[in-house]
């Protein structure tokens, strides 16, 4: 009798053993990035699509040239001397704590620059503002060569972000301080998906010029969401990550899993299923 109870037991552990190891395997593959993903594959990915200036941006506008006066003025210098770009912050700041202020881009679309007067700089990327301002400048002829070489104009960002939410580690908002961020890049800044994040359901909420939004739903399993518009981050995107089924069904619990009655209920159910499937078969 003992020797059945044993053999019985002895089943029930493998059967459970070889239930576990299916449940990782399935596991493993909802947890792995890109998995088709083979070495030295050539992957396709979406054309490149540098940040471009919308309505209620603000930018900082920094020029340079010999007259000192003008290019404070224009670049809106709160201070005397000349301002370095700092990436860090997605700004620009002075060697003596000085500021370049903010233009802020208007509901048309225009900044209004001293000297020169509105621009129009809305649907413009960084480079193409910087190459219109300094045809204007050299239009208005206020510096004293007629010269691209004559004045250096620079432009970055001031209040561009995108936001986070959902399964992500640090949830929040991020600026955005250069061209061409990609979603993998933006994941990383905030800190990656956590170990409950659906890497099937990434979502991409983009805003549109008429105020509404238009959801992007990738696969970070498959190597096909690069080619994906939502692949270049753009200002004011939300990315929401959806819970797997182990963090839904955490909802109703405690945080602290090992805590909750729920869960000891559970084990102790389980435990109770495979010694009454042990004794029956015992018999």
């Amino acid at each position: 009798m003992l020797r059945k109870f044993k053999h019985a037991a002895a089943m029930a552990a493998g059967a459970i053993i070889i239930a576990m190891a299916l449940t990782g395997c399935n596991a493993s593959k909802e947890v792995l990035y890109m998995q088709k993903l083979t070495p030295e594959a050539i992957i396709n990915q979406a054309p490149s699509k540098p940040v471009k200036v919308q309505p209620g941006d603000e930018i900082m506008v920094y020029v340079s040239s010999a007259d000192p006066e003008i290019a404070g003025r224009l670049s809106l210098l709160s201070g005397s001397r000349r301002p370095e770009i700092n990436m860090n912050y997605g700004g620009v700041t002075a060697n003596n704590s000085s500021v370049i202020l903010p233009y802020t881009v208007n509901k048309t679309g225009d900044i209004n620059m001293p000297e020169i007067g509105t621009v129009h700089v809305a649907g413009l990327t960084r480079q193409e503002i910087a190459e219109t301002v300094q045809g204007r400048i050299i239009a208005a002829h206020l510096v004293k060569d007629d010269s691209h070489n004559a004045v250096n104009v620079t432009v970055q960002f001031a209040n561009l972000s995108f936001s986070t939410i959902g399964e992500i580690k640090n949830v929040g908002n991020y600026p955005i301080t250069k061209d061409d961020l990609t979603l993998i890049e933006a994941l990383s800044i905030a800190g990656d998906l956590t170990i409950y994040g659906r890497r099937d359901a990434v979502w991409v909420l983009r805003e549109q010029p008429d105020g509404t939004r238009k959801a992007y739903k990738l696969d970070l399993r498959d190597t096909a969401f690069l080619e994906s518009p939502a692949y270049f981050i753009q200002q004011n995107d939300i990315i929401y990550v959806e819970p797997n089924d182990v963090r839904a069904g955490q909802s109703t619990l405690n945080e602290n899993t090992f805590k909750s009655i729920g869960f000891w209920t559970s084990l102790a159910s389980l435990a109770i299923t495979i010694a009454t499937f042990a004794i029956t078969l015992s018999r």
